[in-house]
């Protein structure tokens, strides 16, 4: 490997890495590691697996697939379609944009100035964001150039002083199910989501360097490797030095008062700032990211009608309005489309990694798995709990599973009749 195919990994790993790591991606950690105790390793596990893993599969996932189309296609023509706008809806001018510009003035600017203007502050963030999005073809670099290092640089010098004067010892809450616990909260990233999306961007911006099919899906792959494992990397050290405040602090703490606690017990006011600084970036990036992919995105489906530009500015009006509501009205109604899509999303990975081709496989295993994250996002409490008791897994966070599986051998049985008959 030459030396300029190293640093085009290099930037374009940094780059994603930003894109991935968002103000909730600082958040979540360290209070699992809060309510995990002496058992952080277990959700560390549970939570990288889902919060890294799963966004590296799914840049892997479209590195091998070629395009959304080729990844989704096989459950039924128009699905792609379906499934894409509404991920893209959800991480972009829905939930997780204006969550970072929300987090970004909560967390981040409150904290140091709490007389500031939220509107003023949400309409600088935009502003910056628009500003670094408008050109799609040097977005990448200049994240993975400019941005990212500042952000690095400021997680590690929390997670650093975090370990060297720990805020106590993890103490053993006596707790049931730390790794599926972890898992779960490794939804809440909503990277698996960002990534099939964004690796539309890292694909092209990889195609402008001039690499080219075989090349283009390996070295592809190779960024969403290691920016995965920074993600890992980063996640642990939190959640130990979450678990390690277990003994001192209450559960009842919100998260992002759980991460202020840990700047300032650790750090003091300087803490406070360099949390300002971590949020502020993570949320920045993310927010470009975001952007950007959603200016792509649309511009693709309607075959240039919506214009990429037209797309990113829309976008960040209608961003900073939905910001205006505060992060905890957006958190609110977000954890019913998580439930309802995150599912079907992960079937789709496996299945495009494992390089499954069979259709009916893909609709038997899909189709269910779908209606079951539908109607256990909007049935209402009573009628869940009626549901529960004939389906023992139907509120548990793993409940499609089963379904997952046995659909897929079910559609696997129909194509071999279908098979015979056509023999």
């Amino acid at each position: 490997m030459n030396k300029s195919i190293r640093k085009d990994i290099l930037i374009v790993s940094f780059a994603l890495f930003s894109m991935f790591f968002g103000a909730g991606n600082v958040i979540f950690p360290p209070y699992l590691g809060l309510t995990s105790g002496s058992d952080f390793l277990l959700s560390a596990l549970g939570f990288i697996i889902t919060g890294a893993g799963l966004p590296i599969l799914g840049i892997i996932a479209i590195a091998k697939s070629g395009t959304f189309d080729n990844f989704a296609n096989r459950v039924f023509n128009k699905f792609p379609l379906i499934l894409g706008t509404c991920i893209m809806i959800a991480i972009g001018p829905l939930l997780a944009i204006p969550k970072t510009a929300a987090l970004t003035y909560e967390i981040g600017i409150k904290t140091l100035f709490p007389s500031s203007n939220s509107y003023i502050a949400i309409i600088i963030f935009f502003m910056v964001t628009l500003f670094f999005s408008l050109n799609s073809s040097n977005v990448i670099d200049k994240l993975g150039a400019i941005l990212t290092p500042l952000l690095l640089i400021s997680l590690i010098i929390l997670i650093v002083n975090g370990i060297v004067n720990p805020l106590g010892v993890p103490k053993d809450l006596k707790i049931e199910g730390a790794f599926s616990m972890g898992f779960v909260n490794g939804y809440q990233t909503m990277d698996a989501f960002a990534s099939i999306m964004f690796a539309m961007i890292i694909i092209k911006s990889i195609s402008q360097k001039g690499y080219k099919d075989e090349k283009l899906r390996k070295i592809t792959s190779v960024t969403g490797f290691f920016a995965g494992l920074g993600l890992a990397l980063i996640y642990f050290g939190l959640l130990y030095i979450g678990s390690c405040a277990s003994g001192s602090v209450s559960p009842d703490i919100s998260k992002s008062d759980m991460v202020i606690y840990i700047a300032d017990q650790t750090m003091g006011y300087k803490g406070k700032f360099i949390l300002a600084m971590i949020i502020s970036f993570a949320c920045l990036t993310t927010a470009i990211g975001l952007t950007t992919t959603a200016g792509e995105y649309f511009e693709t489906i309607t075959n240039g009608k919506l214009k990429y530009k037209l797309t990113a500015v829309f976008t960040c009006i209608f961003s900073a309005c939905m910001a205006y509501l505060g992060v905890d009205k957006i958190v609110a109604f977000s954890a019913p489309i998580l439930s309802a899509l995150y599912p079907t999303t992960i079937i789709l990975i496996v299945f495009n990694v494992i390089s499954v081709k069979n259709k009916y496989i893909y609709k038997g295993a899909c189709l269910p798995v779908l209606i079951y994250g539908i109607l256990t996002s909007i049935l209402p409490k009573a009628i869940s709990e009626q549901v529960n008791a004939v389906y023992p897994m139907f509120t548990d966070a793993f409940g499609w599973l089963p379904l997952a599986i046995v659909g897929g051998v079910i559609g696997y049985m129909v194509s071999l009749k279908k098979f015979s008959i056509a023999e």
